[in-house]
């Protein structure tokens, strides 16, 4: 019994050992398979590599310097030669405008403050369109403004008026409008009653 047992083993240690070769011969040749196509993609450099050795171990009075058939191309006579080809060079001098510097423009003022007290109403715009409307009053909802959209007709258009109050507060109203001007929102300060 104890024989059969001993068999039954040497045959899964030989399984393994030939399982384990096999996979040791398949991982070298993957890796002689890559080394080959890096080489073969990388030719030419390795190519250029070799010679620039060649070159530096061979003594500098046994090297003369090659003549070649063609001459080395100046770069003026590139660019000569690019000017006959291409009219952009002729044109370009003749186009050329000269932009006078400008100093930099400075955000205009704050308007003042509301002082007059009163009910008022800020609108955010007007626009035809009644998305442009949803999408003014979308930005004012994430900075935490309510707001509404009333649409009017005039001279036969209808707009879209995105509108935040009444205020009554001044200090409310002055905080409002700093907020939308910090975040680019262009607005008007209307009195209601006008």
């Amino acid at each position: 019994m104890a024989t059969a047992s001993s068999r039954q083993k040497r045959r899964r240690n030989r399984r393994r050992d030939s399982a384990s070769v096999s996979r040791g011969a398949l991982v070298v040749l993957l890796l002689l398979v890559s080394a080959g196509l890096l080489a073969w993609f990388f030719r030419g450099d390795l190519a250029g590599m070799l010679d620039t050795g060649a070159d530096r171990a061979a003594p500098a009075a046994a090297t003369a310097p090659k003549k070649t058939s063609k001459p080395a191309r100046e770069p003026k006579s590139l660019a000569a030669e690019a000017a006959g080809r291409f009219e952009f060079y002729d044109m370009l001098p003749d186009a050329e405008v000269v932009v006078p510097e400008q100093p930099a423009t400075a955000r205009p003022a704050a308007p003042p403050p509301v002082s007059v007290p009163g009910a008022y109403v800020v609108q955010a715009g007007a626009f035809p369109s009644l998305d442009a409307a949803d999408n003014v009053k979308a930005r004012l909802a994430v900075l935490g403004v309510v707001s509404e959209i009333q649409t009017a007709n005039a001279n036969g258009a209808v707009f879209h008026r995105v509108r935040i109050g009444p205020i009554e507060n001044l200090e409310e109203l002055n905080r409002l409008r700093a907020r939308l001007r910090q975040n680019g929102i262009d607005h008007q300060v209307i009195p209601i009653g006008e």
